[in-house]
């Protein structure tokens, strides 16, 4: 069960949408990485898991990236300084893609004080009122959610 009040904006963020902020070449109008600056401001606050955490790491450190092993590691580190670490309950979703059960199973969670999923696949979570985009997050962002 969620810790804190409804005021708190709970996002679990998939981690599509963080690579898209880490390839930002016009970070002025990247809704991905706009996204993170909400999370480092305090606007939105991250649900996280192990799970996540570890796909976070393992998707981050891919060659094909060439990010800075000591840019992942400072980012994932405040990243968890700004969210709640949960273990959630399984929920045995049928989801197209198994791995991205631990994603919906942590949205879940918040979904009762407006919790939402933001990710750029959308059609990963079919009939999930509580998946959203990035452009859609940016805008009930902008609205104060």
């Amino acid at each position: 069960m969620p810790k804190g009040d409804n005021t708190m904006n709970y996002v679990v963020i998939d981690t599509n949408v963080i690579v898209s902020a880490f390839l930002a070449s016009d970070r002025q109008i990247s809704v991905p990485y706009s996204i993170l600056g909400a999370v480092f401001a305090g606007r939105i606050t991250p649900v996280l898991t192990t799970c996540i955490m570890d796909e976070y790491r393992e998707v981050l450190t891919r060659k094909r990236f060439g990010f800075d092993q000591e840019m992942i590691e400072s980012f994932l580190s405040e990243l968890r300084t700004q969210s709640v670490f949960i273990n959630p309950p399984t929920t045995r979703k049928t989801l197209p893609d198994p791995k991205d059960r631990c994603f919906y199973d942590a949205a879940v969670v918040y979904e009762a004080v407006g919790g939402l999923l933001v990710t750029g696949n959308t059609k990963h979570f079919p009939n999930c009122p509580f998946v959203v985009t990035p452009a859609q997050l940016k805008q009930r962002i902008t609205l104060n959610i």
